[in-house]
């Protein structure tokens, strides 16, 4: 905050302004209130592009003078009264100053005590001024448009912004006031705030207009992953709740104000063409809120239907007029069959919505470079085991590892996708991406000719048995070659050699893992990518996505494919569900061509929780190319 006002003798004279309230010295209390009135304006002048935060001691005088004002039985000091519990002080008369959060949670203290002491006129002072304030100090402001000779953009977007927010914290503090006034069954007040306008033909600025307005608002405020929300009770409490359940609370009568908000629908009389109180509202823009609406009407219908045998509740408010009969006769829906019929349209356009569903080219993308990434990476981590000569066909053996295909919700690839979808765009290729690496280690165990299982303290001293120089290499998969080193302490190894034969290493699977294999650097496989058939790639719409390697993806989307693709698919899902999928492809051939007869010596951790069998002895082990025992 900016440099704080002489605060010498504030305090003096905030006990005198107390002790001629008490005494209802109306001369002393109005001159005093004259002096606090510019010291308000004073402090306000100083911020002009920032809320407005007072000094504590100026909240403090309000608020005491407010519960000294409430406590009194006669009514003589109106305009302190104005100044005080109608906020004057606090947000000034036409000036527009910003209002801070701190100045919100003090207002909702000085309404707290109005309730208290059970005066329905202090609360009415703010509404009145409150009413004004939004009028006047924050009228909409709407957007100024620049054109250029390329487009057309928004010149005072910023400022339009910031004004938004601002309208919307006020009427949600309003929103907030009225269910504090529904919690405590204050139906005489509502009515009161309910008829309070300054304009003929009548303008109720504090309340809505439209259906949108209230199942905007109640949406927002019901959707517990809403974070604004999440923590409401901190900054509207309400009387007698605390602890955990104080946020649902106070949810719960903010929505129950919302469900009389929504009746009082039924009361507003259209002056304007442009006014339909009774409208469905326009359905929400994303499939989440969407969704979130249909969630949340059982219970609003649930609320409203306590409202209509709320008789107490309904004469007060002058809706007890809202009758089937009286609907029947007005042409009206009935509020209920009103938010079951609504909800029939959610549901409606959401089902609508899934089937046509537009994919998103950015998401997409997203898929096909996160696919390309992956996929790169996992071959080009095979290149070191590579053999670069290439081995003739009629003495090799071979193996493929083949892509993937899935269904995924569509909603993944949406532009508003309803839920966060985790890793939709890595997923697939993650799948891919392991089952190389997989493959690598099944073609190793398929060509191994020779196998020892061996305890980790032997592991090293084997390969020394074997004989091997620096034409062998080492291929581990999910061998903690860290163990070896730092806690076996095997002389000469490092993560990447031992001596001086190279070291692979990958990660393990189900099938291979805490194993090595040696092998000779002439016997490794070749590894490529083969051409993929122009049929499959017509089929399933497939574009090249490597400049390196013959990978392919598409992503199509089930509601629009040919009846080939749709029927390939029908055991996976149903018709409906089916149309509401894309199907994701990542075609790609990873051949692994290996020469025949070669050696290839596997060594094995012995574990007793893994590996079956008894461990080899090292004696056992015979140098590569010597006749030996399999085990």
């Amino acid at each position: 905050m900016k440099a704080n006002p002489d605060l010498k003798y504030f305090s003096a004279l905030t006990d005198l302004l107390l002790q001629s309230i008490r005494n209802q010295q109306t001369n002393v209390s109005l001159t005093l209130s004259d002096f606090f009135y510019t010291a308000f304006r004073q402090v306000r002048d100083q911020f002009t592009n920032e809320p407005v935060i007072y000094p504590a001691a100026y909240y403090e005088l309000v608020y005491k003078a407010i519960e000294e004002l409430a406590i009194l039985k006669e009514k003589r000091n109106y305009l302190l009264e104005h100044r005080t519990s109608g906020e004057i002080w606090l947000l000034g008369e036409l000036q527009g100053n910003e209002i801070s959060e701190t100045t919100y949670s003090w207002m909702w203290q000085n309404l707290l005590l109005a309730i208290r002491y059970q005066q329905d006129d202090l609360i009415m002072n703010h509404w009145e001024t409150c009413h004004q304030y939004y009028t006047y100090s924050l009228p909409y402001i709407y957007e100024e448009y620049e054109t250029t000779l390329s487009n057309i953009q928004v010149s005072n977007k910023e400022v339009v912004d910031k004004r938004k927010a601002e309208r919307q914290r006020f009427i949600e503090f309003h929103y907030a006031l009225g269910g504090l006034l529904t919690y405590k069954e204050r139906y005489a007040c509502l009515k009161r705030i309910f008829g309070y306008t300054q304009s003929e033909p009548p303008k109720y600025e504090l309340l809505p207009e439209s259906m949108y307005e209230i199942f905007k608002f109640y949406s927002d405020i019901r959707d517990p992953y809403e974070r604004k929300y999440s923590w409401i009770s901190h900054k509207y409490h309400f009387p007698e709740t605390s602890g955990i359940g104080a946020d649902s609370v106070s949810k719960k009568w903010i929505m129950s104000y919302m469900a009389i908000l929504f009746l009082r629908q039924y009361t507003i009389y259209p002056y304007l063409i442009t006014m339909k109180p009774l409208d469905f509202p326009p359905l929400p823009n994303t499939q989440s809120e969407i969704k979130q609406w249909i969630e949340g009407l059982d219970y609003f219908k649930t609320l409203v239907s306590g409202h209509l045998q709320n008789s107490v509740l309904l004469k007060k408010l002058n809706l007890d007029f809202i009758t089937q009969e009286w609907c029947a006769e007005n042409n009206k829906l009935y509020p209920t069959d009103f938010i079951d019929n609504f909800k029939a349209i959610l549901e409606g356009a959401y089902n609508t919505n899934a089937l046509n569903l537009p994919i998103s080219d950015e998401k997409v993308s997203l898929f096909v470079n996160s696919t390309k990434t992956i996929v790169e990476a996992a071959i080009e981590k095979l290149q070191p085991i590579k053999n670069e000569t290439p081995i003739q066909d009629d003495s090799s053996d071979k193996w493929y590892v083949n892509g993937q295909r899935m269904l995924q919700d569509k909603d993944a690839f949406s532009a508003n996708p309803e839920v966060h979808h985790i890793d939709f765009d890595s997923f697939l290729a993650s799948v891919v991406s392991r089952s190389i690496k997989d493959g690598l280690g099944e073609t190793f165990l398929r060509k191994t000719s020779q196998s020892y299982l061996l305890k980790p303290e032997d592991f090293f001293k084997a390969i020394d048995k074997l004989k091997i120089d620096e034409s062998y290499v080492i291929v581990t998969f999910g061998l903690n070659i860290d163990y070896f080193i730092n806690h076996l302490k095997v002389p000469e190894l490092s993560e990447t050699k031992y001596g001086n034969i190279d070291i692979h290493s990958f990660n393990g699977s189900q099938l291979v893992r805490q194993s090595l294999f040696i092998i000779k650097k002439s016997d490794l496989p070749n590894i490529t990518t083969r051409q993929i058939d122009e049929k499959t790639i017509a089929k399933y719409s497939l574009n090249k996505i490597s400049e390196t390697l013959n990978l392919y993806s598409s992503v199509i989307d089930m509601n629009k494919t040919t009846d080939e693709i749709f029927n390939e698919q029908k055991e996976r899902k149903s018709e409906d569900e089916l149309r509401k999928s894309v199907l994701l492809s990542i075609v790609i051939s990873t051949e692994l061509k290996w020469q025949k007869n070669i050696e290839v010596v596997a060594l094995r951790q012995f574990s007793e929780y893994f590996q079956k069998g008894i461990a080899n002895k090292l004696d056992e082990v015979k140098p590569i190319n010597d006749d030996k025992p399999s085990s």
